[in-house]
């Protein structure tokens, strides 16, 4: 039994009229010139796929490690946390300590933010070494020799840049120490004060040291955090990427603050009334039905949990 081979349709170089495509249909002349065009285009990229191939083959294999920055991170939570912990524990059995017991800040980012923030594009205090501390939320390589991250602590983003010729490690430690370093981790870093060229106040760390890697993985700051009920049941998380959740839970903090402030200097008594009890006791509010499971029995949830009474 023959088998029917079908070619591929090759254009002539020139058009003419009849010219008939591989359905039998009767091409026109734009048509002509657009496959033409595409036909040409594929032939130029297939050279240069070829051209590449072939100086990669001829070039040898560089044998110097690189810096990895967020680009190269395990897009699988599961495996990213197994690898994680699989790194604290290869630590730990050569003898050092993934959590370091003290770290000394000598400033906050927000005092160093008011301190420096008038410096000079370019310039840096080389004679005047700070310690810094907070969680890195970004992390960027520029080259063999220099990583940029983006440090956060106490609602404020410093800019680290980490440069291998200005680091108390050789090259291949300085290698070893920021390939190690993920978003989330939290650090501390001993360096001097700066700008960049282009005029973002930086740190430039003498001395990187990590204070808690971060297991999970981290969201990330493009897309943030929006899924309504992951920012309910992990509220740390939300407070952690959410500057404005950060700040509103600052306010209600200030307010119970001067509240409670203001009732104290009054002679005012601060009690804690039972939250559960046997029957409503919330006035006209609708009590919450739940169950206590050692006592066995229903309970409700008043909605009183904080009183305070005035001295006679």
């Amino acid at each position: 039994m023959a088998t029917e081979q079908q070619s591929e349709h090759v254009l002539p170089e020139k058009y003419t009229e009849g010219l008939l495509d591989e359905n039998g249909n009767t091409m026109s002349k734009s048509e002509f010139k657009r496959r033409q065009k595409a036909a040409e285009k594929a032939k130029e990229m297939a050279e240069k796929a070829a051209k590449k191939a072939a100086e990669a083959a001829v070039k040898p294999p560089s044998k110097k490690a690189a810096l990895l920055d967020d680009s190269t991170e395990e897009l699988d939570p599961n495996l990213y946390f197994e690898n994680r912990v699989k790194a604290i524990v290869a630590k730990k059995e050569k003898g050092v300590n993934p959590y370091p017991h003290k770290f000394h800040v000598s400033t906050t980012l927000p005092e160093y933010i008011r301190q420096y923030a008038n410096l000079e594009a370019g310039r840096q205090l080389g004679d005047v070494t700070v310690s810094v501390a907070g969680r890195i939320f970004s992390k960027r390589a520029s080259g063999a020799k220099l990583l940029f991250y983006d440090l956060r602590a106490d609602g404020c983003k410093l800019q680290i840049m980490a440069d291998a010729r200005v680091s108390e490690l050789d090259e291949n430690g300085f290698l070893l120490l920021h390939n190690e370093v993920r978003r989330g981790d939290i650090v501390g870093i001993v360096g001097h004060p700066g700008k960049s060229q282009k005029g973002e106040l930086s740190i430039f760390p003498v001395k990187f040291t990590v204070l808690a890697p971060c297991l999970h993985m981290p969201p990330s700051l493009h897309f943030g955090l929006k899924d309504q009920e992951t920012r309910y049941r992990q509220r740390y998380l939300d407070l952690i990427v959410n500057n404005n959740v950060r700040s509103i839970f600052q306010t209600r903090s200030h307010i119970i603050q001067f509240v409670r402030r203001f009732l104290d200097e009054r002679g005012f008594l601060e009690v804690e009334t039972p939250m559960m009890n046997m029957i409503p006791g919330g006035a006209a509010a609708r009590p919450f039905v739940t169950y206590h499971n050692d006592l066995d029995m229903q309970v409700v949830d008043v909605f009183t949990k904080w009183a305070a009474f005035g001295t006679c």
